[in-house]
Parts: C-alpha cells; sequence; structure tokens
C-alpha cells in the first residue's frame, strides 16, 4: 500500500471510531466481571477466535465481555462471537467501560504493545492467556512480567517460562490446560475420510524478526509435501500460517508452489484455510515449526515431526519442549520420506498429554473473582 493509501486509511478509522464511540455512549453495558483485551485490527483475529468457544462457555458461569480498540475489528467480533462485545479506542473510555461493565478480571490473548493502555488500571486483575504455547519469544518473554498470572497449558511450559531473567514463573504462571482445543471445530462438509493415514503439515509464519523464523515453507515445505503426495497410504492437509509470506515474498512463492503441487497431485488431499482445529482432530501425525500447533498436536497426543530451522539467528529447537518428537533438519531433505514413513507407523496408541477441558480455566477465573474484593493477591 503507498503511503497516501495509509494515510487515507487512519483517517477513515479515525473517523469510523468516533462516530463509533459516540453512538456506544448512549449504550449501557451488561456487568462483565471478566474482560478480554484485544487492541488489535482484523488481521491479528485469528489469534483471539481460538478463544471463542471458551470464552462462550466461561460466559455461562461469569458474564464476559471482549474490548476492543479498532472499530474495524469491534464490528467483525460481534459478527463471529455471542459474548458481549464493546469498543474503547483510548485510556478515558476504556477506564469508563471498566468501571461501567464492574470488571474485576482482564485477560489478554497477545502482547500488542496497546495492552498498557489496560495495564494501567490497578483495580482489576491482569491476566495474560495468550493465543497458544510455544517456544517462541513471543511465549517466553520478559513481556508477561506486566501481568499478575499467566495462564499456560502444561508444567512443561512452566519449565519455559524458568528461563525468563528475574520471572517468577513458579508464582505467576497457572496451568489452566488446554480449553480451545475442547471445541476443534467440524471438517468442512467437502472432507471424506477414507482409509489413508492423515498427516497435517502446519507451518508456521516467516515471524516479524531473524529470532522469531521458524517457518519452513521456503526450507523443507515443497519437499515435504512432495514426499506426502508420494505415499499412496497417506492423505495431507496442509495448513500454512494465515500469515505466511507476510515478511518474506520468498515464503509466498513457495507457499503458491505447495498449493500447485497439492492441486495438481489430484489425490483428494486439502489445503485447509477454514478454522483452526478440525485438521488437528483429523491428523495422526503432525509435521509442524517450532509454533503453537506443535504443542496442541502433543496435547492431543498426536505423533509430531518438528523440523529444525536453518537461520543463523534463530534459537536451537528446545530439547526438553519437544522431547519424542521426530525432528526434521534440512540435511534430511533426501531421506524425508523414510522419516514420514515411521512416524507414520508410529502414530497408535499416543495419550494427551494435556487437559482440554474447560475445568482449569473456570477453577483459576473463580479464584481470582473469589479474590478480587479483597487484599490485593
Amino acid at each position: 500500500m503507498s503511503a497516501l493509501g495509509t494515510a487515507i486509511g487512519i483517517v477513515v478509522t479515525e473517523v469510523q471510531a468516533r462516530a463509533l464511540a459516540r453512538r456506544l455512549a448512549a449504550t449501557t453495558m451488561p456487568i462483565t466481571p471478566v474482560a478480554v483485551y484485544f487492541a488489535d485490527a482484523p488481521f491479528g483475529l485469528y489469534q483471539l477466535r481460538r478463544w471463542y468457544e471458551p470464552l462462550e462457555a466461561l460466559d455461562g458461569v461469569h458474564r464476559v465481555s471482549i474490548i476492543t480498540s479498532n472499530p474495524v475489528t469491534y464490528a467483525a467480533v460481534r459478527e463471529q462471537t455471542s459474548v458481549a462485545v464493546t469498543f474503547a479506542d483510548g485510556a478515558a473510555p476504556l477506564g469508563r467501560a471498566l468501571q461501567s461493565q464492574g470488571v474485576k478480571v482482564i485477560l489478554y490473548p497477545n502482547n500488542n504493545y496497546l495492552n498498557f493502555l489496560a495495564l494501567r488500571f490497578e483495580e482489576a486483575v491482569h491476566v495474560f492467556i495468550g493465543h497458544g504455547e510455544s517456544a517462541k519469544e513471543s511465549s517466553v518473554s520478559h513481556q508477561l512480567k506486566a501481568y499478575d498470572f499467566t495462564y499456560v497449558a502444561s508444567r512443561d511450559a512452566i519449565e519455559q517460562l524458568r528461563r525468563i531473567r528475574g520471572f517468577d514463573a513458579d508464582g505467576t504462571a497457572v496451568v489452566i490446560g488446554s480449553p480451545w482445543l475442547g471445541f476443534l471445530s467440524e471438517p468442512p462438509s467437502s472432507w471424506r475420510p477414507d482409509e489413508r493415514t492423515v498427516v497435517l503439515y502446519a507451518p508456521t509464519w516467516e515471524g516479524d524478526r531473524p529470532t522469531m523464523d521458524y517457518s519452513s515453507v521456503d526450507t523443507l515445505g515443497l519437499p515435504i509435501v512432495e514426499a506426502l503426495l508420494g505415499m499412496p497410504n497417506v492423505r495431507l492437509i496442509y495448513r500454512p500460517h494465515p500469515w505466511t509470506g507476510r515478511m518474506r515474498s520468498a515464503s509466498a512463492a513457495a507457499d503458491a508452489r505447495i498449493r500447485s503441487a497439492i492441486k495438481k497431485a489430484g489425490r483428494g488431499d486439502v489445503i485447509d484455510t477454514h478454522d483452526y482445529g478440525w485438521a488437528l482432530g483429523a491428523a495422526q501425525l503432525c509435521i509442524t515449526d517450532v509454533s503453537s500447533v506443535a504443542f496442541d498436536a502433543r496435547a492431543l497426543g498426536k505423533a509430531l515431526m518438528i523440523t529444525v530451522p536453518i537461520g543463523s539467528s534463530t534459537p536451537p529447537v528446545p530439547q526438553n519442549v519437544y522431547a519424542g518428537a521426530v525432528r526434521l533438519e534440512q540435511t534430511d531433505i533426501a531421506g524425508i520420506r523414510s522419516l514420514v514413513e515411521s512416524a507414520v507407523s508410529n502414530t497408535a496408541n499416543r495419550a494427551p498429554t494435556t487437559a482440554t477441558s474447560m475445568d482449569g480455566l473456570l477453577l483459576a477465573i473463580e479464584k481470582l473473582l473469589a479474590n478480587s474484593s479483597k487484599a490485593p493477591l
């Protein structure tokens, strides 16, 4: 987009925000002791979307609202969930919203810099819930020190957080499991299971800096897909990250080549762009990068192959977090098929490693609400 186009977009968004704020000023929001603060533009909604069903379930016990600061995001979220949605585009409107809604606990699904607008309010308890576990910098970050608590999926996640200098992982990290995995989306109507072993290849995106570049799309992606397409006993589901190619044209080009190869093969393999989750449920083996998908696959008891990044700035794949997973390196390209065949043959009798019910989240929220009127936690 040109500089002029960007400037026009900013002005239009500002006008929309002011009009929306005036319209909502006359409305009364319900009392919602729990709020989710999501300050991103619509392109980041995949981070919030995985929480819709757990939030809707939580709303049946303790009223929940989602507070947005982008007018387009506000409109989209209202269409996508039954949870109450409000709009506050600055510190003063946000303060009024928190007070009028009686918010006692604020949940944060990402580390957007605008979170600091909400973090300034000391009356509420601030909890980072993230949008999936991973071993990336975004999950293992000094930013977590800003929150009162961090909700994590497992003890393995707490082990990761102990690496953060000066962070009290054992005192502030609370294991709640992976409640979103209890609400996996339904397969698309076109999906027809057959006798083949389903393999999900779900690479991450290239990241916004070299230390976050775990993507295998433009290094191992096509060899992985070609190997899977050459195996008659395997059915491939390819699910690229929604932001693939956002930072690197080579990744976008590689993604296009992968999609073309899958379509050309004509074997009934799937390019998945639907809601996240159904493919994990359908797959016996997941091939992915260092990402939340790897944690989710392990949580569901899926066999896991994880790629090893080649960037000199990218931190190594943690040994303890992905213990037992087959590691796929650049030097393995010639032998990818044999590695995949070995992994496919070892997909049975795996048990889930993380709770996927709402129990952990409900218990954690109830504890916070019970203590919110007492002395500081």
